[in-house]
């Protein structure tokens, strides 16, 4: 009886399958690697250069039948035949035979050349050795012909390459992948490393399996976190070892391994740990902030700790590795997903393990807060020496609410800088809350509030004068060198940029609203006006320094040398022409109720005449057209008695100001 129906396949289905399976070259050559691993390869050689990537291992190889039988049928189940490698018994990471196609998604040629040891039907060994090379191009032909037309074969040849026995020492495959597709990384020996040596777990003389890349071993230091880590806890004494790599983890701690789920006993092996600041697990264009789920020693799942819902602070420090191997049983259906980078979620054996890694993360939050809190105050004496006085000079519960608030800071943020600034204010804070008998108010503080630890903060009056007393003694500073430079005569220039920085100087009202300011710049241009009336001469004009404070007044600064004489009737030129260019251009933009100060800024008197009389008459001159003059004496003299006079208006606040500086000088050490 002829068959009425018939199932057929497309060569399309390759598109679907593998040929754009993984998107990043790391898990093109997991793969790889991983056939390497099922030939019994006990070395691979990764060799990476500017248009080709060459992979050789030294395992069973392959003979044309095996090419044909094996290798190039999509779908290949190896297992049916065998569940482990005939040399050393692996159990084999290849499952549904597709992973070969993805060497398509970087590179658009592939040769492959295989070397196996036979041996003919008189007992006699000998050596075969095939190579063939396939084309993404050729394959895309030949799928659009079956599209095309239905009689078409739907069978792909590649080109038979011409090799020689030596071109593979003993038994072996090596595969070039050529004309790399585009790449979005930089393609270099270390980045290879690093990322093979996180996909693997069977890597190293442990295994006797070893990688090279470009002549240098794969270790499992490659995978460069464990010396990042501060606390880890490892599943089962088999695992112990991972606790050994992390040299500069103060917590070590072994968890149980085994686990029941439904009746059925599973097995884990692996680690999870925590780093000391989140910004440790930034690598590049890599967020390490992940557990991933290894199966048969290679990466099965990029991370399983993106399943839970976890807010809590602690999860943004974690990173680890479990060993599942109980996710892929030969005798139990395939549960990964078709891109081989996930499993399905409704397996048993997946909510098996996603219950475990649950409960564990339940016992390492509070382990972890725990841990943060008891280091946290002499995390503290060892960023702020100053701090440790501090704490010796408390009593009682004083000592227990320090030590809580410590602990709390040391969750809250790791990064230093950050961390030193919070706990400078922070002791600051715990003063005023202990005068006020209300330290009570740190149990309130929650590691995830951020917000509820700044409320503390509000209205205390010697943190405000605390932070005032930093900003004087900033704006001292800031004095000091511009004394120095109008000591020194220093260039216009010079002392021009250093007054429109700091506008405070001419007065201490005048701070900065951003995008107010202008200097060196015309009427015009300043005004933002597209006016024509002025005179050439006051369109030329440039002021030195504008400024246009909120309600709306207009303050023009003139600025000369510090040993610069100006004559009166130099000085009225100039302010008239501003003034008469001010005027037009503010009528025009029918802004002439916003009135405009023209200050002159000079190091010497007026017709280097000092005298009282003169001071008067200049002044009221330049009154009628809003203009006045000020010293540079006058400014710096002014300015150092404005902020004396505070800092003597508050002596109250002396002491807490005596510690700010002194947290301020330990911060600078």
């Amino acid at each position: 009886m002829d068959n009425k129906f018939i199932m057929s396949l497309s060569l399309n289905v390759l598109n679907h399958l593998g040929i754009n399976l993984y998107s990043n070259i790391p898990a093109v050559l997991s793969e790889i690697v991983a056939n390497s691993w099922d030939a019994d390869a006990t070395r691979v050689d990764i060799t990476i250069s500017d248009d080709e990537i060459v992979i050789k291992d030294d395992g069973c190889g392959m003979s044309a039948e095996d090419i044909n039988n094996k290798f190039l049928y999509v779908g290949y189940q190896k297992r049916e035949q065998s569940v482990e490698s005939p040399k050393y018994n692996r159990k084999y990471m290849g499952r549904k035979g597709i992973g070969k196609l993805s060497m398509f998604s970087i590179a658009r040629e592939v040769d492959v050349i295989s070397k196996k040891k036979m041996i003919d039907e008189s007992g006699t060994s000998y050596f075969e050795v095939s190579g063939f090379r396939m084309n993404i191009d050729e394959i895309t032909e030949v799928i659009k012909k079956e599209h095309d037309d239905s009689n078409s074969s739907s069978n792909y040849y590649p080109t038979i390459l011409a090799v020689d026995e030596n071109s593979i020492e003993n038994t072996g495959t090596k595969i070039v992948l050529k004309n790399l597709k585009k790449l979005t990384t930089s393609l270099t020996a270390e980045y290879i490393k690093k990322r093979v040596a996180r996909r693997f777990g069977i890597i190293g003389k442990e295994f006797s399996f070893s990688v090279f890349v470009n002549g240098e071993e794969v270790s499992i230091s490659d995978r460069d976190y464990f010396h990042k880590l501060s606390y880890i806890w490892y599943f089962g004494n088999e695992s112990k070892k991972y606790a050994d790599y992390c040299e500069n983890a103060s917590h070590k701690e072994e968890r149980n391994n085994e686990f029941l789920h439904n009746g059925v006993k599973y097995k884990v092996t692996g680690w999870i740990g925590s780093v000391d600041a989140s910004g440790d697990l930034k690598d590049g264009e890599d967020n390490l902030n992940k557990i991933v789920v290894l199966v048969r020693g290679k990466l099965g799942q990029e991370d399983i700790l993106s399943e839970y819902s976890e807010g809590g602070l602690y999860s943004k420090y974690l990173i680890g590795e479990i060993n599942a191997d109980f996710f892929d049983e030969d005798t139990l259906d395939d549960m990964a997903t078709s891109n081989r980078q996930d499993y399905r979620k409704d397996d048993e054996r997946f909510i098996a393990l996603k219950k475990f890694v649950q409960e564990e993360l339940k016992y390492i939050q509070g382990k972890w807060t725990e841990l943060r809190n008891e280091s946290g105050e002499e995390k503290a004496k060892e960023l702020l020496p100053v701090i440790d006085t501090w704490c010796k000079s408390l009593q009682g519960d004083d000592k227990k609410y320090a030590k809580k608030m410590f602990g709390k800071i040391n969750q809250i943020v790791a990064d230093d800088d950050k961390k030193k600034e919070i706990l400078k204010y922070s002791v600051l804070a715990f003063e005023k809350l202990k005068y006020a008998k209300h330290l009570s108010a740190i149990d309130k503080i929650e590691a995830e509030n951020f917000e509820v630890f700044k409320d503390i903060f509000t209205g205390l009056d010697e943190i405000e004068a605390t932070l005032y007393y930093q900003i004087i003694r900033e704006r001292i500073e800031v004095i000091k060198v511009f004394q120095s430079i109008t000591d020194d005569n220093a260039l216009e220039k010079v002392i021009q940029t250093h007054l429109f920085n700091h506008l405070w100087l001419l007065d201490p009202s005048w701070e900065r609203v951003e995008n107010t300011q202008y200097m060196e710049t015309t009427v015009l241009n300043a005004l933002n006006s597209q006016y024509n009336g002025l005179t050439d001469e006051e369109k030329a004009g440039r002021l030195d320094i504008g400024y246009r404070q909120t309600a709306g007044k207009h303050i023009i600064i003139e600025l000369k040398k510090a040993d610069r004489i100006v004559t009166t009737s130099e000085m009225v030129k100039q302010v008239k022409k501003y003034h008469d260019a001010l005027n037009k251009v503010l009528a025009s933009a029918n802004q002439s109720n916003y009135a405009f100060e023209i200050l002159f800024v000079l190091g010497r008197p007026i017709d280097n005449n000092d005298s009282a009389e003169n001071r008067e008459m200049v002044a009221n001159i330049l009154k009628p057209l809003n203009g006045r003059v000020v010293y540079y004496k006058e400014l710096i003299e002014n300015a150092y008695k404005a902020y004396n006079e505070y800092i003597v208006a508050n002596k109250q606040s002396q002491p807490l100001i005596d510690m700010f500086s002194q947290l301020e000088n330990s911060m600078d050490d």
